[in-house]
């Protein structure tokens, strides 16, 4: 495959047209234990997936690039897997299950420039790449778990990302599929990156009227021996009570082995805790040991060993 991607991408040069076409992915499954029993999961990342991706450079500094994904247990072909819907949940804006399948997962076209960016499809929405960035075991967020969890992924959407002032930028997503009240979604976040600190702010809201509204400040700094992370969500839904939630997490090396421990609190006594122990085989493959506990339905003691390969 990648010989023939390199052939393609040959073609185009002799002929004039600067273009890249890449496949890349990962494979994960792990054999996990709950409070239900035993079986195979889908790991740390959720599921597998493999993403085919390409980019054009137009010239003058403007690019064109464009995505589509695919997401899949690789255990079981029929279980349902996070697609591209979206709906209230009790507290906070929650993804709902469906089977995937091409384009309806992290797919997207786009164009970027000195301008900065504007792509238009299916991606991840600011509040979650917000509380992802104070979260100890990224995708797995505590902020997003504790209490009914920030909107996901967002479908028919438009996302214009600005380029970064001295690690400063901004982003602004907006869905536009005006058919459904329920999963009309807006969100901006304000980012910083510089050396070993990351931090982030969103803010977004679901719906229309009385809208679930989210606000989500997180980050992480490298310190070299370790990194610390730190998250914290206010979540206001419907006609009810604002909700809250804060996570603290630290990952500390050992070599080719990292140990990665993350708390987490929120209203009404809810308490999370994750270990995750990461040892790598080679730059693309892992082994690990992880297990999860907390007193939500969507964080049950969980217990897992599992293997994921990057490609």
């Amino acid at each position: 495959m990648k010989k023939t991607l390199v052939a393609v991408a040959a073609l185009m040069v002799a002929t004039g047209a600067m273009a890249e076409a890449t496949i890349s992915g990962l494979f994960e499954a792990s054999v996990a234990k709950t409070s239900t029993g035993t079986g195979f999961g889908a790991g740390t990342n959720g599921a597998s997936e493999i993403t085919v991706a390409a980019s054009e450079d137009l010239g003058n500094g403007l690019k064109a690039f464009g995505q589509t994904a695919i997401l899949w247990n690789i255990n079981d072909n029929e279980r349902a897997m996070p697609a591209v819907g979206s709906s209230a949940g009790s507290s906070a804006a929650v993804a709902v299950n469906t089977g995937a399948s091409i384009g309806t997962y992290q797919s997207w076209i786009g164009l970027s420039g000195d301008f900065g960016s504007v792509k238009m499809g299916n991606f991840w929405s600011n509040t979650f790449l917000t509380s992802a960035t104070g979260d100890v075991v990224g995708r797995s967020a505590f902020t997003n778990q504790l209490h009914g969890g920030v909107q996901g992924q967002i479908a028919n959407a438009v996302n214009y990302t600005s380029p970064s002032f001295s690690g400063l930028s901004v982003s602004y997503t907006k869905g536009v599929d005006s058919t459904v009240a329920a999963q009309q979604y807006n969100d901006y976040s304000v980012n910083y990156s510089n050396g070993g600190l990351n931090l982030s702010y969103a803010r977004g809201a679901l719906g229309t009227g009385t809208a679930t509204k989210e606000t989500i400040l997180a980050g992480n700094y490298n310190f070299g021996m370790a990194t610390l992370y730190v998250g914290s969500i206010i979540t206001t839904a419907s006609n009810t009570a604002s909700t809250s939630g804060t996570s603290y997490g630290v990952a500390v090396p050992f070599g080719e082995t990292t140990l990665s421990v993350g708390s987490g609190t929120a209203s009404g006594n809810i308490n999370n805790y994750q270990v995750l122990l990461n040892h790598n085989l080679s730059k693309r493959t892992r082994v690990y040991v992880h297990t999860a506990n907390g007193t939500t339905a969507a964080r049950p003691v969980t217990s897992q060993i599992g293997v994921r390969h990057n490609f």
